[in-house]
């Protein structure tokens, strides 16, 4: 197991702890030695015991809030999503919890973010027809120009960030096995990958900078 001190970014702070995606994220951010702090709604729920674990209830709306959390921290990681949302149910959540957060970075000093879009979030040529003609004007049509928004607003930014763009998300056990390329999908990979190597990719960006300041597609080897 790494030890923290030979961590870039030692100590964590995780928005979206809560999910399938970040309850995955914390675990493997603790199994390799890192300081982790959980933002979540409910404290109360949140099963997850560890030594290097603070619980925080936070308001990822609220900068001024979310100061004394960042505060003394390396890097801040979101998992954040809009679960549940469809074509007849807009919502701002990437880019408003964006604002609020990268606010809340600036005041207490702390650069290094990694967030999770999708892929596709721009339309482009070459990108996957499945995308495009179905899933962004169905499946994606509430959160995937939110998700754009978020990544522009980031590119804008001074921050030193990495977003991670995957394909549609399963829990099937991670392998640690996948590809990822600077833009909007990987081609030939699978539609799915798991949570779990995602998580395990976004843990991996903050070893190394070749990554920083990039919107990274992640896909799985066919």
């Amino acid at each position: 197991m790494a030890q923290a001190a030979e961590l870039l970014y030692p100590s964590l702070v995780v928005f979206g702890a809560s999910g399938p995606m970040g309850r995955l994220l914390v675990q493997q951010a603790l199994q390799k030695g890192h300081l982790v702090t959980a933002v979540v709604r409910s404290p109360e729920k949140f099963d997850i015991k560890h030594e290097k674990l603070d619980i925080i209830k936070g308001n990822i709306f609220n900068s001024e809030s979310l100061v004394p959390v960042l505060e003394g921290k390396d890097a801040v990681l979101s998992c954040l999503g809009a679960h549940g949302t469809s074509v007849f149910r807009h919502t701002t959540l990437y880019s408003e919890s964006m604002k609020s957060i990268m606010s809340a970075m600036e005041k207490s000093k702390l650069q290094r973010i990694v967030c999770v879009t999708s892929w596709c979030t721009r339309k482009e040529a070459g990108n996957p027809k499945t995308v495009e003609w179905f899933l962004k004007p169905v499946a994606m049509a509430g959160f995937i120009h939110d998700m754009a928004l978020m990544e522009s607003i980031l590119m804008e930014s001074g921050l030193c960030y990495t977003v991670v763009r995957p394909p549609i998300l399963n829990n099937n056990t991670g392998k640690c096995d996948y590809t990822v390329v600077e833009g909007q999908f990987v081609p030939k990979a699978p539609m799915f990958i798991p949570r779990a190597d995602v998580a395990n990719y976004m843990l991996s960006s903050l070893q190394r900078n070749d990554w920083d300041r990039k919107c990274m597609a992640i896909g799985g080897k066919a």
